[in-house]
């Protein structure tokens, strides 16, 4: 069929008939942009619409097809075959189509099957209790090797979270990310941490006995050896472990650990004595929590005297320096202020953990181990800081290594 000469045609019979396009298309229940269409050759009426369209246009269905007056035999015959190619070619398109659709699918039938192979595991619920053996073996090691094991009262916790147990042969993998931090006592019954570490443990077994456990490489070399630590899903969720949410979930639950084992959480704080937070002469350390930049950090002595730290030791850009902060320059002075009220009116952040996302205002380091958050509503500090003509939303200034 010519689409072009039969638009033409049923615009000049629409024309003859005194009809506008919206019109003809209220009369065949169409929209006026599918009369548009038609009469500019895009596409063609739809079958069920040519008998009702050959009677307001007054012509035949043959005439339609061809796109002309003509009554004859001839014309009759080329209807009918232009219609029969017409019909060939729309099986032609739909088995191309079809061929087109069932490749897609096949395709994507062969794409999951290759993942699925890819990234099965074959994990185990019935070895559980394997998990408990890791943590165990961590903590005797600890226990036996760490130096500060001697000291008073040291304890070490843990937290993990299970990825499976992998079952090969005789062998079994336990798959997990664990979180620890050991503690001791210091003189005056100072909490010290000791030692710490979140990373991912991949511990083999045979029999049931560990024989060999695995940590990833640090650096450039991490990622690696996540992938070749881990099989199938199994790497995906250790190389996306590592958010801040799963981090703190895991910290949180060593930090109640810690602080059941130590009595130390739940300070009263209305109670709380000048004597309770200071270590030899440092009451506390405060700075701020949400700057992009290294803060100023304000020391508050017990006698009456402060000091700021202003600088602290960069690194020229093109030289290897050690990464810890350590501050280099600072001033020092006096002041006359009740600055345990500060304290009071401050939360006790022993077992808190925050993110990049929601850093307090001001974070306070008590000098016998306590932490503590506050914010520019705490017209104590606020008065303080003031009376001393002190800053801390300032950034320190680098030192640069020679």
């Amino acid at each position: 069929m010519d689409q072009e000469k039969t638009g033409k045609f049923i615009s000049k019979l629409r024309k003859e008939k005194g009809l506008t396009q919206s019109d003809l298309a209220e009369k065949m229940n169409v929209s006026t942009n599918a009369v548009s269409k038609w009469e500019r050759g895009l596409s063609f009426p739809d079958v069920s619409l040519y008998k009702n369209l050959c009677k307001e246009l007054d012509i035949s269905i043959e005439e339609l097809i061809n796109g002309e007056r003509d009554n004859s035999e001839k014309s009759k015959e080329e209807a009918i075959i232009k219609t029969l190619n017409e019909k060939d070619k729309i099986k032609k398109k739909s088995r191309k189509v079809l061929i087109i659709l069932s490749t897609i699918f096949l395709s994507i039938i062969v794409l999951l099957v290759i993942c699925y192979i890819y990234l099965r595991v074959n994990l185990i619920s019935n070895s559980e209790y394997l998990y408990e053996e890791v943590i165990n073996a961590l903590k005797e090691d600890e226990l036996n090797n760490n130096p500060d094991s001697k000291n008073k009262d040291f304890n070490v916790f843990y937290s993990y979270h299970p990825f499976g147990i992998e079952k090969k042969g005789i062998y079994k993998y336990a798959y997990m990310w664990i979180y620890s931090q050991s503690y001791y006592l210091e003189e005056d019954d100072v909490l010290a941490i000791s030692s710490g570490f979140s990373i991912p443990y991949k511990v083999t077994f045979k029999n049931d006995k560990i024989i060999r456990i695995e940590t990833p490489k640090d650096g450039n070399l991490y990622t690696s050896s996540i992938k070749r630590m881990f099989p199938g899903i199994i790497k995906i969720q250790v190389l996306n472990f590592d958010k801040e949410k799963n981090i703190n979930k895991l910290f949180n639950e060593v930090s109640a650990k810690k602080n059941i084992y130590y009595d130390y959480l739940n300070l009263d704080m209305s109670k709380i004595k000048l004597e309770d937070i200071s270590y030899n002469d440092l009451l506390f350390s405060v700075r701020n929590g949400k700057k992009n930049c290294i803060t100023v950090e304000l020391s508050v002595l017990k006698n009456n005297k402060y000091i700021l730290y202003t600088h602290y030791k960069a690194c020229p850009k093109g030289k290897v320096c050690n990464s810890m902060l350590v501050y280099t320059k600072n001033k020092s002075g006096s002041y006359n202020y009740d600055v345990i009220e500060i304290i009071k009116h401050s939360i006790d952040a022993s077992n808190l953990q925050f993110t990049n996302d929601n850093l307090p205002d001001y974070e306070m380091f008590s000098g016998n181990g306590y932490q503590f958050i506050t914010d520019k509503d705490n017209r104590f500090l606020k008065d303080f800081l003031k009376s001393i003509n002190v800053d801390l939303d300032k950034c320190a200034e680098p030192d640069y290594v020679k």
